[in-house]
């Protein structure tokens, strides 16, 4: 009998030097040139506003997004942000985006105040915005596109709970910036891990952006409980986690569940210091966020939003072919 083969486990190599061959053979692929747009087409122009702090992630929305407007013959402009940039920043260079002109915005807003400031003087300017990872379609948001960030807490939290055999001391290391996407995780998680009987939740800790001051917070949790599984709600808090039971030489014991895909995390997946991600598909915001906005332009009219899937990754399937096109966007 001949069997159909589904997924290729790969030796363990380092992400970085999977993802120079992705790289490498994308590059061999792409060198044949593009026929050239109709010269009595127009091309007209969609603005992407680079996320706060997103890592990969925002790479992924970028590359979509450059895919949809390509097929879409549209010109992206993306405006991109420094590391240290937030919230503030994110929407100064939005409003300047809206001032210079441009068909439509999408924007993966920091806050609730990025988005409402940016839509109503969108709508005021006749400029449709389509928000990226967030459900709200306040004043001049004309399409979103999102995941059910409770939902996506409690397949978390499930995770987490299955990870330990259903007993175990469980925290949550939560970001100290008032998320509604990050609250929604957390509550989605607790409803789940508190209707276990053998699960205890102690108390979380919090911390910013940076990755150092995570790393003392997880310190500081696992000083004062005997900590069996976390729960990361967000990159920096995953990376400050994995710095510390890793400086422990608790891996493997202490078990870590988190949301993203970056680079530095797949290798702690790899490593088996991190044991599940959560990981939501970016590309395909990217994409659809464009695709939103080309359909708006066309008089379409949206009153919910787009609701992607997420996928849960693991060390044994994340070089299944379906879940690199996920964590992978330059993969075909």
């Amino acid at each position: 009998m001949i069997k159909r083969i589904t997924s290729i486990r790969l030796p363990h190599v380092p992400i970085v030097c999977f993802i120079a061959v992705l790289l490498s053979l994308m590059f061999l692929t792409s060198c044949s040139s593009e026929p050239p747009l109709d010269e009595e087409s127009e091309l007209r122009h969609i603005a992407l506003v680079a996320p706060v702090h997103a890592e990969e992630q925002g790479d992924a929305i970028r590359l979509g997004a450059e895919a949809a407007a390509k097929e879409y013959r549209f010109e992206l402009d993306y405006i991109a942000l420094e590391p240290s940039d937030d919230e503030a920043e994110q929407l100064q260079v939005s409003l300047q985006a809206l001032e210079r002109g441009t068909s439509a915005i999408l924007v993966d807003p920091a806050s609730e105040a990025v988005l409402k400031d940016l839509g109503v003087k969108a709508s005021a300017a006749g400029i449709p915005v389509i928000a990226l990872n967030d459900a709200r379609m306040n004043t001049g948001v004309m399409a979103a596109i999102a995941i059910n960030n409770e939902a996506a807490g409690r397949q978390a939290g499930q995770q987490l709970a299955d990870l330990l055999g259903g007993a175990g001391i469980v925290a949550i290391l939560r970001s100290d910036r008032e998320d509604p996407d990050l609250i929604a995780r957390e509550e989605g998680a607790k409803q789940v891990l508190s209707n276990i009987s053998g699960i205890q939740i102690a108390d979380g800790a919090a911390c910013g952006k940076r990755e150092d001051a995570c790393w003392q917070a997880a310190k500081q949790l696992l000083d004062r409980d005997a900590i069996d599984g976390i729960l990361a709600l967000d990159i920096q808090a995953s990376l400050g986690a994995a710095k510390e039971v890793a400086r422990r030489k608790e891996q493997g014991r202490i078990k870590i569940v988190t949301f993203g895909s970056d680079l530095e995390q797949l290798q702690l997946l790899q490593d088996g210091v991190i044991h599940k991600l959560v990981v939501q598909n970016g590309f395909s915001t990217g994409y659809l966020g464009v695709e939103q906005a080309v359909r708006v332009l066309d008089g379409s009219r949206y009153d919910k939003p787009i609701v992607l899937e997420t996928k849960v990754i693991d060390a044994d399937n994340m070089f299944w072919m379906d879940n690199q096109k996920v964590l992978f966007p330059f993969v075909k």
